[in-house]
């Protein structure tokens, strides 16, 4: 099988979050929704009790994944199944399957509804989908930089935003026409994409230089670059810092977002990969691939508080909390 990593070329994944900043949802999370490429599962963790809620099997090596605005739904892709599987959360069970070609890899949802966004690992475009009647068709294509990874779409959805990993590039795409309308030089190997719409800029881990390029987006340029441990993945941002999983160094960078030093490394399990942070509780929450866990940090004392097993092989790239 394929191991879709951001370490290496022909293995593969943001989520980024994803990745994609996640939609905070109004009240603390309750569950982690987490792609188990292993294990050919989505698992649904309850993070009060700390166990796995249900197992829900999805084939073709489920990785990236993006859910509803109204958090009913999740969007897996499936590398290997060539495709998009489409989840009722609350039953448990899968609703649908979309076929795609190339290597479906990040996902996003358009904040609004209506439309999601899928990567083409294995090319330089991003899938549109579009809900017809309760149902998502593919619906065209837009053409960016080599091998994308990370979505990010801004709240209003006018905007999408993708790293372009073999390009070092960020795309910059307006959703109405479908037009890339600016290319943003970063590190080497951009994987996850993280929007802080408020604050105007997006953060790009970037794998093979070990450092996140911190992206005015209105300006459409980079403005700074903060050092990382060995293979940056994906960004979480939560009250004023940023947290990025290191897979080499097995570790988490937190970073001030206002000064872009770092703060501390904080050790994780094996090959650290999807991470979210939940604004509600002050928690962020790390896939651990190699160790078949979350690992928990508060966000504050930047301390590990728990871990949970989980299936194996644990992605969660892109939004996996509701």
């Amino acid at each position: 099988m394929i191991r879709l990593c951001a370490g290496f070329l022909a293995v593969v994944l943001a989520l980024g979050p994803a990745w994609t900043l996640a939609q905070a949802p109004a009240q603390p999370a309750r569950e982690a929704i987490v792609t188990v490429q292993l294990g050919n599962a989505v698992e649904v963790v309850d993070l009060a009790a700390g166990r796995v809620l249900r197992r829900i099997p999805v084939d073709g090596a489920p990785a990236g994944i993006a859910l509803s605005p109204d958090r009913k739904r999740a969007y897996v892709t499936r590398p290997e199944g060539h495709g998009l599987a489409v989840l009722d959360l609350d039953a448990g069970t899968v609703l649908a399957e979309v076929a795609l070609p190339g290597g479906p890899l990040g996902v996003a949802a358009d904040p609004r509804g209506g439309r999601l966004y899928v990567a083409d690992w294995y090319g330089a475009r991003v899938f549109v989908l579009t809900e017809r009647e309760g149902t998502l068709v593919p619906d065209g294509e837009i053409a960016v930089g080599q091998s994308p990874s990370g979505l990010a779409v801004s709240p209003d959805g006018a905007t999408l935003y993708v790293a372009n990993r073999e390009a070092d590039t960020v795309s910059i795409v307006e959703t109405a026409t479908r037009r890339e309308t600016k290319v943003v030089p970063v590190g080497q190997h951009p994987f996850g994409i993280t929007l802080d719409a408020k604050a105007g800029r997006a953060y790009t881990a970037n794998v093979t230089s070990d450092d996140v390029s911190v992206i005015d987006v209105a300006a459409g340029k980079e403005i700074g670059r903060v050092t990382t441990g060995r293979r940056p993945y994906v960004v979480a941002l939560l009250d004023g810092r940023g947290f990025v999983t290191n897979q080499y160094a097995n570790s988490v960078t937190a970073f001030d977002l206002a000064t872009l030093k770092p703060m501390a490394e904080i050790d994780v399990g094996d090959h650290p990969e999807g991470i979210n942070a939940d604004p509600a509780t002050g928690r962020v929450y790390v896939a651990d691939w190699g160790d078949n866990r979350l690992t928990v940090i508060d966000g504050k004392t930047l301390k590990v508080v728990r871990t949970v097993e989980t299936g194996n092989g644990p992605r969660a790239f892109g939004d996996f909390l509701r």
